[in-house]
């Protein structure tokens, strides 16, 4: 969720979520229900709906949602900002959905099924998180090229 939930309950076998103070409660999962999370909720009728999904920690860095949960059920708060190193540089090759930056070694897949066309002058914001570089934005401001700045994420 692109926002933390205002409430979240749990009872012995369900958790819910109120989006707002003033909104309905919404069932996240229902763990009497047969199989794992993901059968769980084909089976919930009214359930939350969840505004993105992200299959690993770049679509996370890309999307930044402050609220979620994990594929066996288990939530996070997202919503406490931390300090990051992030470097801008200008984009070197695009090829289908994958994108190289001058002086990193390997391709930033964009999540799209589109073809991408993006100009010849546009920067990518990088961000690392454990060592490792995720693309966080494009931009086409060209400050601050190749400077290494800690920013909030």
């Amino acid at each position: 969720m692109f926002k933390k939930p205002e409430k979240i309950s749990f009872t012995l076998d369900k958790i819910f979520v109120n989006r707002s103070l003033t909104s309905h409660r919404e069932t996240v999962d229902d763990k009497s229900l047969d199989g794992d999370y993901f059968a769980r909720l084909l089976q919930i009728e009214k359930r939350l709906d969840f505004d993105c999904t992200c299959k690993n920690l770049a679509q996370l860095v890309f999307q930044r949602p402050k609220w979620g949960m994990d594929s066996d059920a288990k939530p996070y708060d997202i919503s406490e900002m931390s300090y990051h190193v992030s470097l801008k540089l200008p984009v070197k090759k695009i090829r289908d959905n994958f994108i190289w930056f001058d002086k990193i070694s390997y391709p930033f897949e964009v999540p799209t099924k589109e073809e991408l066309e993006i100009p010849k002058d546009i920067y990518g914001i990088l961000v690392s998180i454990d060592n490792e570089w995720f693309l966080k934005e494009f931009t086409m401001d060209d400050r601050d090229l190749g400077v290494r700045k800690k920013i909030l994420l």
